[in-house]
């Protein structure tokens, strides 16, 4: 990644009628970064991204690709190569056909045509699969047929929608290694659409959080799990509990006093703190042993759930409403349905952040389902 800006986002709008599904959208993209769009149904990051591919045109705003406003353009002008998450091949082709169909839009001469195939094979590690028919191949398979096609002309910027969705888990893990190897071999700029948290976790360098239609905010996965900036970041992206909490008084930048229920604790602040606040708390950070100073979450058991070496512990907190903790399995084993329990939380592994819904949030309206393959020359 490079401090070249490769995709330039500037103030953009679109409204459908009365709704707006985004408002004053702002985001630059660098060259070489694998940035993700992460947002709830509805926030907006569909509509996004079908207005950089040129699906959609903006309300109000413009976009820059490599320093050219593309707004205006048709899908086919931009270079851009798009991956749909139902893969959007086609069945009468082999899959050499399926990879090459780009390039025969851009009259490439057939023995670069073949070269460039042969390379894309070798990239996803298909070689030898150029004669079969996409019926011929797994879901995964099929996944890395769609890659190579919107790859194989070395466009500007790599839009993905959701390409995992339709996989299963297996799949799903194999082919996060597929794309971060290749992110890495190419350097490509992509940016990368999906509501799951656990592959914007594993795929990104950024991640912007969209909500109703506005970017909530924009940083690494590490900054976004380690201090949200929000509540709703807190809930969203680090599943995080919630914790009603009074603010005592400012410690320095980074770090308050509050009062839980009626205890005293200190905690790192994350971001600008205004307004009402909550206090969150990851789930493993949720603990059977007490430590110095730390945080008493006191309940009663609703629920346990076995994930293999963990077991996932529900509670009825007064006050607080449901409680999830992800305890090591071994450590919880005693505990049952309806059994009164104290667990303890470090206070350097809570988080003071604003309550932003103190106030009940409006929403944008998004019709934020996959992209549809209705415009394959944009990569096809």
């Amino acid at each position: 990644m490079t401090d070249e800006i490769a995709l330039d986002i500037q103030e953009v709008s679109k409204a459908f009628g009365a709704t707006n599904a985004l408002e004053r959208v702002t985001l630059q993209v660098h060259r070489g970064e694998f940035l993700t769009l992460l947002g709830p149904s509805g926030s907006g990051k569909t509509t996004l991204l079908r207005m950089i591919v040129g699906f959609e045109s903006p309300t109000a705003g413009r976009i820059l690709l490599g320093g050219r406003d593309i707004s205006g353009l048709s899908p086919a002008d931009r270079s851009a190569g798009m991956v749909f998450q139902q893969y959007a091949l086609f069945p009468h082709m082999t899959v050499a056909d399926n990879i090459a169909y780009g390039l025969k839009l851009r009259r490439w001469p057939r023995a670069e045509q073949r070269e460039r195939v042969g390379e894309m094979l070798d990239l996803v590690r298909l070689e030898g699969y150029e004669a079969r028919y996409p019926r011929q191949l797994s879901g995964g398979q099929q996944q890395r047929v769609a890659l190579a096609r919107a790859l194989a002309y070395d466009p500007e910027i790599i839009l993905m929608d959701e390409p995992l969705g339709a996989l299963d888990r297996a799949l799903r893990i194999e082919m996060e290694q597929v794309i971060r190897r290749i992110h890495r071999d190419l350097e490509a700029t992509v940016v990368y659409v999906t509501h799951d948290q656990q592959e914007a976790l594993a795929l990104s360098d950024r991640i912007a959080i969209m909500r109703d239609g506005r970017l909530q905010c924009v940083d690494t996965p590490e900054e976004l799990y380690y201090r949200p900036a929000s509540s709703f970041v807190a809930s969203f992206f680090a599943s995080s509990n919630l914790l009603p909490v009074t603010l005592v008084e400012r410690l320095g930048p980074d770090s308050a006093r509050v009062r839980y229920g009626q205890d005293e604790l200190s905690c790192r602040v994350a971001g600008e703190i205004a307004g009402p606040v909550q206090l969150a708390v990851r789930r493993r950070s949720l603990r059977r042993e007490p430590s110095p100073n730390c945080l008493v979450v006191r309940g009663t058991v609703a629920e346990t759930l076995l994930f293999g070496d963990e077991r996932e512990v529900i509670l009825d907190v007064p006050d607080a409403g449901r409680v999830v903790a992800l305890i090591a399995a071994h450590a919880a084993a005693d505990l049952a349905v309806g059994q009164p329990v104290e667990l303890y939380v470090p206070p350097e592994e809570t988080v003071l952040v604003t309550d932003v819904d103190a106030g009940a949030p409006g929403t944008a309206g998004d019709a934020d389902a996959p992209l549809q393959p209705d415009a394959l020359a944009v990569g096809p």
